[in-house]
């Protein structure tokens, strides 16, 4: 029998024996475990650290499947490009929040054989999608694909082409048969009004050469004012009173000071700056706050300018310079005819950023049916106004006054 030693020393080895082993199992399943969750990052396109190889043909899918996706812009280039249509005749913006918006003109045939491509191609890669074919007023239809990933939208696709003309034919007249009105297109509405006019003929004339529908809106006490209001009208652009009114912290500008309403005033102080006012510009179809977070938050102030306004015709236009403005709701009310500012295009200190501002707005105006955005006589703005606004039909919209907008 071996000495009590001999056998504690061989326990000892075979527990030693067993712990090396179970180390070494766990290192193996540890190992194969990293290499594994490694291999499904790089299928997943994630961050992996392994020199992973994509499949080939002779195994798996090759480097065109869903390892090498290509980025949502790039797969709608490529299926316009298989429609035939060449890079310079594809339109694309992108805001800073990465949505995209490209658009192109193509045929009614080379539309519908398209269509069903494209239809098929988004279900294969996985992209939900909403479609809207619409009539302009201008003979065009307009075909917009509403695109998301992951429930959220990711961007639009939007094609256009005219609708054929068809000639008369000469045939035996048929019977008449009652039949419903035939439905009415209605038409996505976006208007931009820029402030703070009446100083600067210059840029006025800038704005009238983009030749599309705008809203202007003068200071009635500005050196300029009765000339910029007869111009504008003039050449086709809509003027409104831009009323200086009472901010929460006494702000002042130079351009607004004068003729400044206050929640302090008398009802008869009141009219009497908006009968003067409306004397200088007797062609504003409405007006708009200048300032005015204080005043448009009162409701005893507004009650005065809305009944002005419910006697002269005109509408209101709120720049929602606070939230706690009642003033919107208040000529609602009242029966006045009232549009609510959507989008500030140009309130960021980096007026690079005015072209996102206009497509948010052109993005509104898509979900919502209309939309109004207010910018300032700024250079940048006048810039991005004059390359996106003679486009906004591309975005399936129609630029209007703001009277068109009015509830």
């Amino acid at each position: 029998m071996p000495p009590a030693k001999t056998r504690q020393t061989k326990k000892g080895l075979s527990l030693k024996t067993h712990l090396a082993a179970l180390a070494a199992t766990l290192t193996v399943i540890a190992l194969a475990s990293a290499v594994w969750l490694d291999h499904l990052n790089f299928r997943k396109q994630k961050v992996s650290y392994l020199p992973w190889r994509p499949a080939t043909a002779a195994g798996e899918k090759s480097a065109s499947g869903p390892q090498a996706a290509l980025s949502l812009s790039e797969f709608l280039r490529q299926q316009l490009a298989q429609l035939g249509l060449p890079p310079e005749a594809i339109t694309e913006e992108k805001t800073d929040e990465g949505l995209s918006f490209i658009s192109a003109r193509t045929t009614a045939r080379d539309y519908r054989r398209f269509k069903n491509d494209l239809l098929a191609a988004l279900k294969k890669k996985k992209i939900r999608f909403g479609l809207k074919e619409e009539k302009t007023g201008s003979g065009e239809m307009v075909a917009t694909f509403e695109l998301r990933q992951n429930s959220r939208t990711r961007g639009w696709l939007v094609l256009r082409y005219p609708l054929p003309v068809h000639a008369g034919k000469t045939a035996r007249p048929e019977p008449a048969i009652a039949t419903p009105p035939e439905k009415k297109v209605v038409d996505r509405l976006v208007a931009v009004v820029i402030d703070d006019l009446g100083e600067d003929l210059n840029f006025l004339k800038e704005l009238i050469n983009l030749k599309v529908p705008l809203t202007v809106a003068i200071l009635p006490d500005t050196s300029l004012a009765r000339e910029s209001a007869e111009l504008a009208v003039k050449n086709g652009l809509e003027v409104i009173i831009h009323l200086p009114l009472e901010a929460f912290n006494n702000h002042l500008t130079s351009g607004g000071a004068e003729g400044l309403i206050t929640t302090s005033m008398s009802p008869q102080e009141i009219r009497s700056i908006l009968e003067r006012d409306l004397s200088l510009l007797p062609q504003a179809r409405g007006l708009n706050n200048h300032m005015g977070s204080k005043a448009t938050s009162s409701q005893a102030l507004m009650e005065i300018i809305i009944s002005f306004l419910q006697e002269k015709n005109l509408y209101f236009l709120d720049s929602k310079t606070s939230p706690r403005s009642v003033a919107y709701e208040l000529a609602l009310q009242k029966k006045v005819p009232a549009a609510a500012r959507q989008v500030f295009l140009d309130a960021d200190e980096d007026r690079s950023r005015v072209k996102d501002r206009l497509l948010e707005l052109f993005n509104l105006a898509r979900k919502n049916g209309q939309a109004i955005g207010i910018g300032h006589p700024f250079p940048e703005t006048l810039e991005a106004l004059r390359y996106y606004l003679p486009r906004a039909g591309e975005f399936g919209l129609r630029l209007a006054p703001v009277s068109a907008l009015v509830k």
